[in-house]
């Protein structure tokens, strides 16, 4: 079985998303660029990356309406179960070189 890996994707738009799924960039746990702009978690990426878990760092009805429709969307396209603290708050993740398991802490 494969290590688990995970891509941080910080501040990453379109235009270095693009260069970062050319060197394949196989990831299980993705954490989800710019808050979920539209900007950002483009297809190219999701199909480079193909995880299988997403977490979305997100302030409840933060002013810039992030995560946006168009990247759950996405992320629901490519069956990546994804993770929100806007809606549940603190994740974690336990990657323990065998698997990755997602605990949401109780609100």
């Amino acid at each position: 079985m494969a290590i688990p890996r995970r891509l941080l994707a910080g501040d990453l738009e379109r235009k270095r998303e693009q260069f970062v799924a050319t060197e394949s960039p196989q990831a299980d746990l993705l954490k989800v660029a710019h808050h979920g702009s539209a900007t950002s978690t483009t297809p190219e990426l999701l199909a480079a990356v193909q995880p299988r878990f997403a977490v979305i760092s997100a302030g409840y009805h933060n002013a810039f309406g992030h995560p946006h429709k168009v990247v759950l969307d996405r992320l629901q396209a490519y069956r990546v179960r994804t993770y929100r603290t806007d809606l549940q708050g603190a994740v974690t993740f336990l990657l323990d070189g065998k698997r990755v398991e997602a605990r949401v802490q109780p609100r």
